[in-house]
Parts: structure tokens; sequence; C-alpha cells
């Protein structure tokens, strides 16, 4: 099997995982929107007293729920760009991780050289920034390299926990709302469960994306020692 068979077989199962954490949160969201329109008090209830028959059927609506959710995300061809704008909106993670790759990058170039990337827009350096490094990853000893560091895993993690925080967000504002206009014993634990589990994944987020700009910084320093003649090669060839 050659190297971008290895990357395709790589990447393919790296969305699967991606689209896995995205269906699972989903099913988190839509069975808050279902014990927000049974009640509260209800599901505990349930959960305090539970029968057979109700418990079967719950777990046979789960399974189908679930299904129908993988269904329609699986349509979904925007979840590059919403990764993206998501990170943006939050952490600017990748921007820090791009912004690191360009400055290590540009080490290498003649300070003239340095300078024309320099007025370009900060768009444009970060196209040429990933130019490279997938160019670079295209050798197979590099590409190997990454993988043993885990790095593309890594950012997948980050992403999936992206999605937990956007959703334990929302729901814990949802919640917040539901305490005002029906302030019960149960309104109150579900608001404060959910608002742990988002702090929890803020923290998890932040701890993922500050370790994701570590281990970046290392890996392309170590690359630009090793393959500092090819990168250099690489730059010029964009800057035409």
């Amino acid at each position: 099997m050659n190297t971008i068979e290895i990357q395709y077989n790589y990447f393919k199962d790296l969305e699967r995982l991606t689209k896995t954490g995205l269906y699972s949160y989903l099913f988190i969201f839509v069975w808050f929107g279902i014990i927000a329109t049974v009640g509260t008090k209800n599901i505990f209830t349930l959960m305090l007293y539970p029968e057979l028959c109700e418990v079967f059927l719950i777990l046979l609506g789960s399974i189908n729920l679930f299904q129908i959710i993988k269904l329609i995300s699986d349509k979904i061809q925007w979840l590059g760009e919403f990764h993206i704008w998501l990170d943006n909106k939050l952490f600017r993670f990748l921007y820090k991780s791009n912004e690191i790759i360009l400055r290590e990058l540009l080490i290498l170039l003649e300070p003239k050289e340095r300078s024309v990337l320099d007025q370009l827009t900060s768009d444009k350096r970060t196209l040429i920034a990933q130019s490279v490094f997938a160019k670079l990853s295209e050798d197979q000893s590099i590409f190997a390299d990454l993988l043993r560091r885990g790095i593309f895993r890594s950012w997948i993690w980050y992403w999936i926990t992206m999605y937990g925080i956007s959703i334990f967000l929302l729901l814990t504002v949802v919640s917040a709302i539901k305490i005002i206009f029906l302030p019960t014993i149960y309104s109150k634990v579900l608001f404060i469960s959910i608002g742990s589990f988002a702090g929890l994944q803020i923290v998890l987020g932040l701890i993922l994306g500050y370790n994701l700009i570590r281990v970046t910084k290392k890996i392309i320093r170590e690359i630009t020692d090793l393959h500092g003649i090819e990168i250099i090669t690489l730059l010029r060839s964009q800057m035409k």
C-alpha cells in the first residue's frame, strides 16, 4: 500500500471518528429536548421507578433516534467550515497553530523574502502554511512521524470537544430559561448537572488546545531542522 492509500484510509477513519462524536452530541441534544417536553419531574420518576416495558421502549427509541441522527448528519458537507467557525468563536487554537507553523517556516527564508510574506493577508499566509505542511506530509517518513505523534487524531478530539462545548453551552442556556419559568427542584438539578458538564467540556477543550499548540511547535521545529532545503523550495514556489 502506497503513501497516498495509507493517508486516505487514515483520514477516512478520522472522518468517521469526527462524525461519531457529532452523532453522540446531537443525540444528547435531542434527548434533552425530549426531557424538556415530557417534563423533568416525570423523567426523574421514571429513573427512580423504572418499568421493564418503558425501559425497553426507551432503549428501542434511542437506537432508532441515533440512526436517524446518523442518517441526517451523514449528509452534512460543511463540517470542515463549521470546525473553523466554531474554533474562531471560542479559542482560536487553529489560527494560533497556523501562525506557529508559518513563523517557524519563515525563519528559513532570507529577510527580503520574509518581508514579502509578512505583507500578505492573514488568510493568504495561512493558506501558504497549510499548503507547505500538506506537501511535507506527503513524504512517507514525515507522515509516519506525524502518525506516531498522533497530531491528526489530537485535532479530531479537539473538534469533538468543540461540539460538546457548543451543545452543552446551548443546553445550559435552555435549562436556565426553564428554571425561570418552572423553578422546581428538578429543573435546578438539571441546570446544575448540565452547567457542570459544560464547564468540564470547556476545561477539556483548553487542555487539548494548549497541548496541540505545544506539540505543533515541537514537531514543526524538528521538521524544519531535517527538511530545511525542501521547505525553502516549497515556500519560494508558493510566493511566485
